[in-house]
């Protein structure tokens, strides 16, 4: 995994971005790590109420690299399709900086959390219509933005990074020469009200999820695009951080590997840009994976 930030310190095991930083006005360097990541889901369903309880990361989730922990209950309702609700919680601890702009000297690492929950109406009437809502608590246990720059306290205050996330989101599943093509287009509203207005933003993005299944192959190609609006000029550049940004990535999945039931081989390569108007914000990833899914 190659990762370039100047904000994310560490992610689990792996540190993301240099301890000390050489200037405020230049993009990050690249930071080459493994990471391990366990993937796994537990599910129980009633058969009389149609009531599933569930917890763990569910495959779909996975295959858009999100980790958080699931722990919830889906429910069928007839013709209605299924709603469920379910507790989101990351397990593994993401670091950031607490003052990210501190040169010269190493920088100090604090915990960022973001647990909440999701609420999904999938299924609608017999469809392949979803609508989603999730919401985050951000939480930085030490956030220290602009002191080392002598800032003073209402400047500070534009840089609180912690706050709240709403995400909505509508997708619909398309499906033909079942079960061998399923595209699923989404598109999703982001409202980030983090406590300094400088670091608040609103983002629409689009999203595509297209998977190909044939014989013991399945082979799952993402792409997402967002465009994220800042609500204040940023104190130190003296101007909105806006920025774009672009991912993609392709998962091949095959089955049964050396024989093995219930198991899943897979590999994936994986990019996401974002691109900052403030060069200090850019960001990118690129990734390559192996690994393998047990199914019970």
């Amino acid at each position: 995994m190659s990762v370039e930030s100047n904000n994310l310190a560490k992610f689990g095991s792996v540190d993301l971005s240099n301890n000390t930083l050489r200037s405020i006005n230049t993009k990050p360097d690249s930071e080459e790590s493994a990471l391990p990541v366990i993937a796994a889901e537990l599910a129980y369903t009633f058969a009389n109420s149609r009531t599933q309880i569930f917890i763990g990361n569910q495959l779909e989730d996975y295959i858009r690299f999100d980790f958080s922990t699931l722990a919830g209950v889906r429910q069928e309702i007839g013709k209605a399709g299924i709603l469920g609700a379910s507790f989101l919680y990351t397990p593994l601890t993401t670091e950031v900086w607490a003052d990210p702009f501190l040169t010269g000297i190493p920088r100090t690492k604090t915990d960022r959390s973001a647990n909440g929950y999701r609420l999904i109406w999938d299924r609608m009437y017999g469809t392949g219509l979803e609508l989603r809502y999730s919401y985050r608590d951000v939480d930085i246990d030490d956030e220290r933005s602009g002191v080392s720059l002598g800032l003073d306290n209402q400047e500070r205050a534009l840089l609180n990074r912690n706050g709240d996330v709403h995400r909505f989101t509508v997708q619909y599943t398309f499906t033909w020469d079942s079960p061998r093509h399923r595209l699923v287009p989404s598109f999703s509203v982001i409202d980030h009200q983090s406590d300094g207005d400088a670091m608040a933003y609103d983002a629409y993005s689009l999203g595509a999820n297209y998977i190909y299944s044939i014989n013991r192959w399945r082979l799952v190609t993402n792409v997402y695009l967002s465009e994220l609006s800042f609500d204040e000029v940023h104190p130190v550049y003296d101007r909105k951080i806006d920025s774009s940004q672009l991912g993609a990535s392709f998962t091949a999945f095959y089955a049964s590997p050396f024989g093995w039931k219930n198991w899943l081989a897979n590999g994936t390569v994986a990019w996401f840009d974002d691109d900052s108007d403030v060069d200090f914000y850019d960001a990118s990833v690129s990734l390559f994976s192996v690994g393998l899914l047990y199914r019970f």
